[in-house]
């Protein structure tokens, strides 16, 4: 494989790497050079969207430009981490091919937590947040249900690749249903326990990241992920408030 192409390659899915995980857009952008300046690009240029990767380098005197759709993937701030510390850490004039297969060895290591500890986390902090906005311990247990079945029904409606409003509207319907459930056999007090089951879902790296790009001048994407958060909270505010219409009316009926 030519040079040019491996280097291309290495970038692309380097730049993947750190998008779908997390990084925000300057970061993304600022690692990708350092990178394919160490192993022998004479000039790199990348432009980054929340979506999409623009990569163009000049190898040898001559200029390869290369272009790469960006799915959603899953946070995984560990991975941006290392990939970061790679990019500052190399020699200068690395071999590239070395350079590839140590991201491809990166990006195949296993999840940093396993789904056990995920849902277990999640039911926790749901917990948590109950007792912080003012639960009693009831209230704290209906919580963390609460937050255990949104997390369930997440993750079983991520890995039917279906749209992140639906999933997030989902999961705000039932975290209000499981609160309104345990309220019938429990003295439970409805808002702690959906607020505190709602939070796991709330895009506090999206919104955070979204601040960031807009305040290093990557107005696009800061924009752009703005937009996102807020349809996601959107999503989250329309699940609850469609479950409770409906529990409010078969409570009215009863």
């Amino acid at each position: 494989m030519k040079k040019s192409d491996i280097m291309l390659r290495l970038g692309l899915l380097y730049g993947e790497l750190m998008l779908k995980s997390g990084a925000e857009i300057y970061r993304v952008e600022d690692s990708s050079r350092r990178l394919l300046v160490k192993v022998g690009a004479e000039e790199v240029e990348s432009i980054v969207t929340p979506t999409g990767i623009y990569l163009s380098l000049r190898v040898d005197g001559h200029l390869y430009t290369a272009v790469r759709r960006v799915i959603r993937g899953s946070y995984d701030l560990n991975l941006v981490c290392e990939l970061n510390t790679l990019s500052r850490t190399l020699a200068t004039q690395t071999d590239a091919d070395s350079t590839f297969a140590t991201v491809i060895s990166l990006a195949n290591n296993p999840p940093p937590y396993s789904r056990r500890l995920q849902g277990l986390a999640a039911t926790v902090a749901g917990g948590g947040f109950t007792y912080l906005f003012g639960g009693t311990i009831l209230d704290v247990l209906a919580g963390a249900m609460g937050a255990m079945l949104v997390w369930l029904t997440c993750l079983y409606l991520a890995q039917l690749y279906t749209n992140r409003f639906v999933i997030d509207f989902c999961g705000g319907a039932i975290a209000a249903l499981s609160a309104g459930l345990l309220s019938l056999v429990l003295p439970v007090n409805m808002d702690p326990a959906v607020i505190g089951a709602i939070m796991t879902l709330v895009p506090g790296v999206l919104l955070t990241n979204a601040v960031r790009d807009a305040l290093t001048g990557d107005l696009l994407s800061g924009a752009a992920r703005m937009v996102e958060a807020l349809f996601v909270s959107v999503a989250i505010a329309g699940g609850v408030g469609a479950a409770l219409s409906i529990w409010l009316s078969i409570r009215g009926l009863v």
